[in-house]
């Protein structure tokens, strides 16, 4: 295969704008801010009440000052928040109202990068009489109407970064994506006054540099039409200095303009590509060779703009070293060939292709040479993905049945009677945290996963929520908090442990130090440690549906306090996935009359080899397929299971680059 190259013409990079954050305080319940005010079935403000209420206190005199009393103990009949809903939204987010966002009044600086909308109707709607002018009201109305459109709730909330206020209108900045779905509520009704809402009006210095800008984006965009092949999806990027239409422009006249101009040109592919589809299907190879790079930082950009570039042409460089290609470690994870020729590397240290190869397990060809057929790109691929333990059966180490007996009843109440279970196990020092993990694996074929939105403002994931602050926060403390949260969460039945313990996977081991409650004991007493995985029934109380879920939680058991119950749940953290099938742990193998597990595990390794051999999955798949309960490793009910199913898998289902052959 040819390296991808096209005329000559050099450009380097600089390293892109960091992103900007988005606000912290997201997801959580708020607490009303007057009383007096309701909200109607589709979350829009009714101001009457809180409006009826002002006019009688107008009025003056003792009478005014009976009604107040009456009407204050109505309003508060009327409109006060649940006692769960107030503590849960307190301890959420302590003391503070939902939105949590920038104003951009006073030295606060503008966040560059957000597009900025224009929203009217706030005076004209019953909000306007709230604290504020009803700024926040509108703006929460607009995250959440928004997210909800944009099906986000279980992602990525729409969020307002910044918002000011000017004359009838209130400005809201967001990013380019989330201000495109903010747009889409144009008309939408809100407290009794249709909200319109358009892109901001530019200042006229506002439009002189867009326009200027626009020149330059039509003058990069001129340039990239030459130096894009079509019929090869290539981009020639190769010897940008001697591009008579790049120099007369003064882009390359120093490094640092070389590198905007760099970046510039990712930003327009960016525009004329919307989606990460439409880029992978409109330019699968790139050439940025001989532009004397010596270090891939410079050209980085590209990783982030087109992540599944298929070929990539690096020749007649000045790369001397792997420390010169460090930047290419997990990127291109989609790369199948890659041309390095013509640099200094190859005489200096020609061992780097070990090194690439490792790297880029999809890379098929290097430098014009085949390094791997499919095949074996494939298993380069299976062997980077994670693996799960041995399983080797439960190891359940209890104490005098303490820890059997808590598990049976603990489910059977956490499905009756969750107030009764935590007044049993809890007490004021109890922990409890729940996390949800949207990226499980799971078999493609089974029903879709159930809406994640009655948990997501609870979750604690440690690897999405990033902040301390949000991070303690929903670590629910004390026995009367925990409680309130189990009464909001969703209805759930649990198989039966003595009836189905092939559906659970448990784990008890002994665990010493703990505090001791009575203070008695320095050094800590004796408790117990349990893990359990398993599946339960939820019922959606808004599609009226049942489906599964997944779940693992670990419990630590300790000694209970006088007068109270012989042991306590000193902490529970629970973890919701997708619903997937556990193996069962429990029962026996089933093997094939006379074969051995070595020679049973060799046949089965084999079938999944010939599987995604024949229908281009790769062998994580194939294994699927064949394991499925409905096939049981029989090789032509899994084709014919795929073959219903093909056009329903993932496109990471199948090895990059290869093609069905069924």
């Amino acid at each position: 295969m040819a390296p991808p190259r096209g005329p000559r013409g050099g450009a380097t990079r600089a390293n892109r704008g960091q992103p900007s954050s988005r606000p912290t305080d997201r997801g959580g319940i708020q607490k009303r801010k007057a009383a007096g005010t309701r909200q109607d079935i589709d979350g829009d403000l009714d101001m009457d009440s809180e409006g009826r209420r002002t006019k009688r206190l107008a009025a003056g005199g003792a009478g005014a000052s009976r009604t107040t009393r009456s009407t204050r103990s109505s309003t508060t009949t009327q409109a006060r928040p649940s006692r769960q809903a107030a503590n849960l939204a307190r301890h959420l987010n302590g003391g503070n109202s939902l939105v949590s966002r920038v104003s951009t009044r006073g030295s606060q600086k503008t966040i560059p990068g957000l597009v900025w909308l224009q929203v009217k109707g706030l005076k004209e709607s019953k909000a306007a009489s709230n604290p504020g002018g009803g700024v926040r009201d509108l703006l929460q109305f607009l995250e959440r109407k928004a997210t909800t459109a944009a099906h986000r709730a279980s992602t990525k909330p729409i969020a307002i970064k910044q918002h000011r206020v000017q004359g009838e209108l209130v400005l809201v900045g967001a990013s380019k994506e989330d201000s495109e779905e903010i747009l889409k509520l144009n008309g939408f009704l809100f407290a009794g006054a249709n909200v319109e809402i358009s892109l901001k009006e530019e200042s006229s210095t506002t439009s002189e540099t867009s326009a200027h800008a626009q020149l330059l984006k039509d003058h990069l965009r001129s340039i990239l039409s030459t130096r894009y092949d079509g019929a090869t999806k290539l981009l020639k990027l190769d010897a940008l200095s001697a591009d008579p239409a790049i120099a007369e422009t003064g882009l390359l006249s120093s490094s640092e303009r070389a590198e905007k101009m760099f970046r510039a040109l990712m930003k327009v592919c960016d525009e004329l590509f919307k989606t990460r589809k439409d880029k992978s299907e409109a330019i699968e190879s790139i050439s940025v060779a001989s532009n004397n790079i010596d270090n891939l930082n410079q050209v980085l950009v590209l990783a982030d703009t087109f992540p599944d570039l298929h070929n990539l042409n690096l020749s007649g460089n000045s790369l001397s070293s792997i420390d010169g290609l460090k930047g290419l470690k997990g990127k291109f994870r989609e790369l199948r060939a890659l041309y390095l020729t013509e640099n200094p590397i190859e005489t200096a240290q020609p061992e780097y292709k070990a090194t690439i190869l490792e790297w880029f397990p999809t890379l098929l060809d290097l430098n014009g040479i085949q390094v791997r057929t499919p095949e074996q790109a494939a298993a380069a691929v299976a062997a980077t993905l994670p693996q799960s333990f041995p399983q080797n059966g439960p190891d359940f180490r209890d104490a005098n049945a303490i820890g059997e007996n808590f598990l049976l009843d603990f489910f059977t109440n956490y499905d009756n009677n969750r107030a009764s279970l935590v007044s049993k196990y809890y007490d004021q020092s109890s922990s409890f945290s729940l996390a949800v993990d949207t990226n499980s694996p799971r078999d493609p074929s089974l029903p879709a996963p159930l809406p994640w939105a009655a948990y997501l403002k609870y979750s604690r994931n440690l690897t999405k929520i990033t902040h301390t602050g949000p991070r303690i926060q929903r670590l629910f403390k004390g026995a009367n908090l925990i409680s309130e949260l189990w009464q909001g969460l969703p209805p759930s039945k649990h198989p039966d442990l003595k009836q189905e313990v092939n559906k659970y996977i448990m784990d008890c081991h002994g665990l010493p130090g703990l505090a001791d409650p009575n203070g008695q004991n320095l050094r800590g007493v004796d408790g117990l440690i349990i893990t359990i995985h398993g599946e339960f029934d939820e019922f959606d109380e808004k599609s009226g549906t049942t489906g599964k879920r997944s779940f693992s939680r670990t419990f630590v058991l300790g000694p209970g306090l006088p007068g109270k119950t012989p042991i306590r749940v000193v902490s529970d953290m629970v973890t919701l996935r997708a619903h997937t099938p556990l193996p069962d742990v429990f029962g026996a193998p089933a093997s094939a009359p006379g074969t051995t597990d070595n020679a049973q595990a060799e046949q089965h390794a084999a079938m999944v080899a010939e599987l995604a051999k024949q229908t281009g999955m790769t062998p994580v798949y194939a294994e699927m397929c064949l394991s499925d309960a409905s096939v049981g490793w029989n090789f032509e009910k899994a084709l014919a299971i795929f073959n219903e199913r093909k056009a329903q898998l993932p496109a990471d289902a199948f090895v990059a680059g290869v093609g069905v052959n069924i």
